[in-house]
C-alpha cells in the first residue's frame, strides 16, 4: 500500500550535501557517490546508511501514513498548498551533528519552541488524511520500548514521537555500535555539514512510498507564504 509523509527537506546546498551523504537524491531517485571517509570501506559506509537512504534526507513532520478512505493525493496537495500559504519561515538554530541514541542526526541546538509548535500543527492539521493504523502496524510499533505517554500518542496520532515527545532531527546513519567506525562517521559528518548557508524551514515536502519497503520519493515542495 502506498504511504505518504510530510517532511522537511531543504533545497539548495543542504539538500545536495544531505543527499550525497546518504547516497541518494530522493527528488529524482539518482544514486550518488558518498563522501570518502579515510579508513572506512565504501561498501560498509553504504551499508551503514541503508535505511536512512531509503527514506531520503529529511526531518519528519508527519510520519508516513496511508490515506484515509475518500481522500486522494490531489486532496492532500491542495490542503498542503492552503496550509503552507499561512506559514512563516523558521530558521533551524545552530544545526549540529549529534548522537540520537545509536544513530547520527543533524539537530538544532538553539531555541526550538517555534519549530516544535509547527511540527505538531502539521501532525494535527493533516490527521484527517491519515487512515487508522492496522492492527499489524500497531503491534509492530508497540514492540518498541515506548513510555505510557508515547503509547498514548501512538494511539491518538499514529506516531509515538510527536507533541512533547518530538525531537527534530535529520537522520544521517542507521544504528551504529560504539567504536572507531562510529567515531569516524561522526567526525566526517561534522565536517561534511559545516555549511555557511542558513538551514531554514520554508516549505513542506510531500514524500511517497509507492509500496511497502520501496524508496521514498520526494513528490513536491509546498513553499510558505
Amino acid at each position: 500500500m502506498t504511504r505518504y509523509a510530510l517532511y522537511f527537506a531543504p533545497d539548495g546546498a543542504w539538500w545536495q550535501q544531505g543527499s550525497h551523504w546518504l547516497g541518494r537524491d530522493a527528488a529524482n531517485g539518482q544514486l550518488l557517490p558518498q563522501p570518502a571517509i579515510a579508513g572506512l570501506d565504501s561498501s560498509l559506509q553504504r551499508e551503514l546508511s541503508t535505511d536512512a537512504r531509503r527514506y531520503g534526507f529529511h526531518a519528519t513532520l508527519k510520519a508516513p501514513f496511508q490515506l484515509a478512505d475518500g481522500r486522494t493525493e490531489a486532496d492532500l496537495r491542495l490542503a498542503l498548498q492552503e496550509f503552507c500559504r499561512q506559514q512563516n519561515h523558521i530558521q533551524i538554530q545552530a544545526p549540529e551533528v549529534q548522537w540520537m541514541g545509536k544513530f547520527l542526526a543533524l539537530r538544532p541546538t538553539g531555541d526550538q519552541a517555534a519549530l516544535n509548535a509547527f511540527a505538531f500543527a502539521c501532525v494535527s492539521h493533516f490527521d484527517d488524511f491519515r487512515a487508522p493504523m492496522s492492527q499489524a502496524d500497531l503491534a509492530r510499533r508497540q514492540k518498541m520500548p515506548l513510555s505510557a505517554r508515547q503509547n498514548e500518542l501512538l494511539l491518538e496520532w499514529g506516531y509515538p514521537y510527536t507533541a512533547e515527545e518530538f525531537r527534530f532531527h535529520m537522520t544521517l546513519t542507521d544504528r551504529l555500535d560504539a567504536g572507531p567506525i562510529a567515531d569516524s562517521l561522526h567526525a566526517a559528518a561534522i565536517q561534511h555539514f559545516n555549511l555557511s548557508e542558513a538551514l531554514v524551514i520554508d516549505a513542506i515536502a510531500l514524500f511517497m512510498e509507492p509500496e511497502a519497503g520501496a524508496d521514498f520519493e520526494l513528490l513536491a515542495r509546498f513553499p510558505f507564504g
